[in-house]
C-alpha cells in the first residue's frame, strides 16, 4: 500500500514538473515572439519603405564611418567637383567617392523588410549593443546630424538591422550595395588617379611640353564634344574611350604624408613635367594635373629598379607614383 502511494506521489511530481516546463517553454516563446515580432502597421501606416529621401542626403558635407577597421572621416569639398569627396583622417587623401554615391544610393533605395522595437533584448539579438559599424552625416543647414548602427548580416534572406539614433524603432533592411561593416582603407580611398566624369566637366585640355602633336583640346557644346579649334562633332565613342582608358592608370605608390627629400623632388619633377592635363567642371572649378618625365629612383623608396613616373593634382595633396607602362594610354587621338 505504502509503495502505490509512493508511486502515485512520484507520477503526480513528475507531471507536475513536466507540466511546469511546458508552461516555462511557452511563457519564453511567447516573450521571444512579443519582442521579434516586427511592428508591420508601421510601415504601412506611415508610408515608410526606405530609410532616407534622396533630398535628405543631397546636403551631407561631413561622414564619420566606424567600423572593425578603424575610424574614417571623410569632408565634401565644393558641390559638383570632379573629386568630391576628401578623406581626412586616418589619411588625408581623395575618398573613393563611388563607394559613398553607392552608400547614398543604397540608403535612398533598400526596402525596409520590417520595423522592431528598440528594446535591450532587440538591440543584443540583432547586434546593436554594440553595433558592428556606425556612420555618421552632418549637414550645415540646417543642421543636421544623423548616426546609423549598423547591426547583424542575415545571410539567409540578405538583410540586415540598422538603428537611427533617437528613433525608438529598429529596421530591418535590404543589404546595401556596398559592405560598410568589412570595408577597409582599400575600400575607402580613390586608387584611380584619373576619375574624370564626363557629365560634370565642361572642357579637357592634354599638352605635351616637348611635342606639338597629340595635343587634346575639347570642350562640351550643345552636349556634343568638339575640338576647341573647329565646329565638328567628336566622336563620343572615341572621347569616352580615351577617358575610360586614363582612368585605369593605377599608382604604384600614394605618397600622402611626404618627407623633407620627398617634397624636395616632387618640387623638381614639377617644374618640368612632360604633360600638363586640365579639367573644367560644370561648377567652374578646374583641375590640373602634372606628369612627370620618367624617373628610376625616388627618396627612400625600392622602385626595384623600374622606370615610373609621378603625378600630381592641383587639388589634392597626394603625389601618385605610376610605372612607365601607362604611359602610353595618354598619347591617343581622339
Amino acid at each position: 500500500m505504502t509503495s502505490i502511494r509512493s508511486s502515485k506521489k512520484y507520477e503526480y511530481l513528475s507531471n507536475s514538473i513536466l507540466g511546469l516546463f511546458f508552461i516555462l517553454l511557452t511563457g519564453a516563446a511567447l516573450i521571444t515572439d512579443i519582442f521579434h515580432t516586427p511592428i508591420k502597421s508601421s510601415i504601412e501606416s506611415d508610408g515608410l519603405s526606405t530609410l532616407f529621401k534622396t533630398s535628405e542626403l543631397d546636403s551631407i558635407i561631413k561622414i564619420t564611418l566606424k567600423n572593425k577597421s578603424g575610424t574614417y572621416i571623410f569632408d565634401k569639398i565644393d558641390k559638383n567637383q570632379i573629386s568630391p569627396w576628401h578623406m581626412t583622417s586616418p589619411r588625408n587623401i581623395t575618398a573613393n567617392s563611388i563607394f559613398i554615391e553607392k552608400l547614398f544610393s543604397s540608403l535612398t533605395t533598400i526596402k525596409i523588410k520590417n520595423i522592431y522595437p528598440s528594446d535591450p533584448i532587440n538591440s543584443s539579438n540583432f547586434s546593436l549593443y554594440p553595433p558592428n559599424a556606425t556612420i555618421t552625416f552632418e549637414a550645415p543647414m540646417p543642421q543636421k546630424r544623423v548616426v546609423l548602427d549598423i547591426g547583424l548580416l542575415n545571410t539567409i534572406d540578405n538583410t540586415t538591422y540598422i538603428k537611427v539614433i533617437g528613433k525608438n524603432n529598429i529596421f530591418q533592411v535590404e543589404v546595401p550595395s556596398v559592405s560598410i561593416e568589412n570595408a577597409t582603407i582599400l575600400d575607402l580611398i580613390e586608387s584611380k588617379i584619373f576619375s574624370i566624369d564626363l557629365e560634370s566637366i565642361n572642357s579637357f585640355k592634354l599638352v605635351f611640353t616637348k611635342k606639338s602633336s597629340g595635343n587634346i583640346n575639347i570642350l562640351k557644346k550643345d552636349m556634343k564634344w568638339m575640338n576647341s579649334n573647329e565646329d565638328i562633332p567628336l566622336s563620343l565613342d572615341k572621347v569616352e574611350e580615351f577617358f575610360q582608358d586614363i582612368s585605369t592608370i593605377k599608382s604604384s605608390f600614394v605618397l600622402d604624408t611626404q618627407t623633407d627629400s620627398q617634397k624636395k623632388q616632387i618640387l623638381i619633377l614639377n617644374r618640368t613635367p612632360a604633360i600638363i592635363i586640365t579639367a573644367n567642371d560644370n561648377n567652374k572649378n578646374i583641375i590640373t594635373y602634372r606628369v612627370s618625365n620618367l624617373f628610376s629612383s625616388f627618396p627612400e623608396l625600392d622602385l626595384k629598379d623600374g622606370q615610373y613616373f609621378l603625378v600630381t593634382i592641383s587639388n589634392n595633396q597626394t603625389a601618385y607614383i605610376v610605372k612607365k607602362d601607362f604611359l602610353d594610354l595618354f598619347d591617343k587621338k581622339i
